[in-house]
């Protein structure tokens, strides 16, 4: 087996799930680093084991010529050092958001279908039991068409970043938006990744909250297949808290990455019923790479999902600033 040589731009708290299950892969070596930040090179380094030190993402990409390199920078970086690696022949995995906006996914579409190699994004609810249920259930038709969704994602936003120090959260240079761009991307991929739908028609609320960033977004959608669904976005919650409904003409289906009840409804039911179990396999984004390099899969996340989310969030800044409906 051809050994994996694995390099990390950026190695702050989010880079040691992938670090540990990368670990834990026969023939694969973790093997260098790069991070502006000299204590988070030294922490990383602790639990990586000997690895090499570059002064710079080009210098990694470059020197290192490693076949992977795990992505873990601000938002707003993501997309120079994809098409770095790219460019080189590099495949990647990056931190959610993939890219900041609509623009940014067309050029790593055109970059990925130029060199050939493999992009898988760290949306770990992709890898989760409820979600491919959901998924299966959808693409067998079992509640036929969708009608409508409804759902939100709530979370103290505000006070987790402050308290993890990563305060560039808050600056729209580093984070290219706020809650909506951040966790936010998480359920906007998931509702993709689930239901197929395409984005027609947006009008959305932000609240601002006195910030540079957005705190809470409200957003109604109208979707090419016919589909309604309204949707919230909160940066201020007492913790934790997500869900997601999907009504369709059999019946309706609840989703969950918070502890929420999910199930199924089918109509003619007396009682909802659980989700089926679902074999997860891979079930992480790392492993999810390893396996694509190895030619066993392609990305769990198929990059049409990824444009969807910067498309839909790019209205919905839009809708926003222009106070009316636009169209995607």
């Amino acid at each position: 087996m051809k050994e994996i040589r694995v390099g990390f731009i950026g190695c702050g708290s989010i880079a040691y799930g992938h670090l540990r299950k990368l670990k834990s892969m026969e023939g694969v070596r973790v093997f260098g680093v790069f991070d502006p930040k000299e204590e988070n090179v030294e922490k990383f380094g602790q639990e990586a084991g000997e690895i090499e030190v570059y002064r710079s993402d080009r210098q990694l990409v470059k020197k290192g010529k490693p076949d992977a390199v795990v992505i873990n920078s601000p938002h707003t970086f993501h997309f120079s050092q994809i098409k770095l690696a790219l460019e080189n022949g590099v495949h990647v995995l990056v931190e959610k958001p993939a890219v900041v906006n609509y623009r940014e996914a067309r050029a790593v579409r055109r970059l990925l279908k130029k060199t050939g190699r493999v992009l898988v994004v760290g949306y770990q609810r992709h890898y989760l039991g409820p979600f491919l249920s959901v998924r299966k259930i959808l693409q067998e038709k079992k509640l036929g068409k969708i009608i409508f969704l409804s759902g939100f994602l709530a979370q103290n936003w505000i006070a987790g970043v402050k308290k993890s120090g990563r305060v560039w959260r808050f600056d729209p240079k580093f984070a290219g938006g706020g809650q909506l761009t951040d966790s936010g991307s998480h359920f906007v991929a998931s509702l993709f990744f689930m239901t197929g739908l395409t984005p027609a028609k947006v009008f959305a609320f932000i609240d601002y909250h006195g910030m540079k960033v957005d705190i809470n977004t409200a957003f109604t959608v109208s979707f090419k297949e016919k589909a309604i669904g309204s949707f919230g976005i909160l940066g201020i919650d007492p913790g934790f808290r997500e869900a997601l409904l999907i009504w369709g003409e059999k019946g309706v289906v609840k989703v969950s990455a918070a502890g929420e009840d999910c199930y199924v409804h089918y109509t003619g039911s007396p009682e909802p019923e659980p989700l089926p179990e679902t074999k997860v396999e891979p079930d992480s984004p790392a492993e999810d790479l390893i396996w694509c390099l190895r030619g066993k899969k392609q990305p769990q996340t198929p990059f049409e999902v990824i444009e969807k989310v910067a498309l839909l969030s790019d209205k919905v800044y839009a809708s926003f600033q222009k106070g009316k409906v636009v169209k995607v």
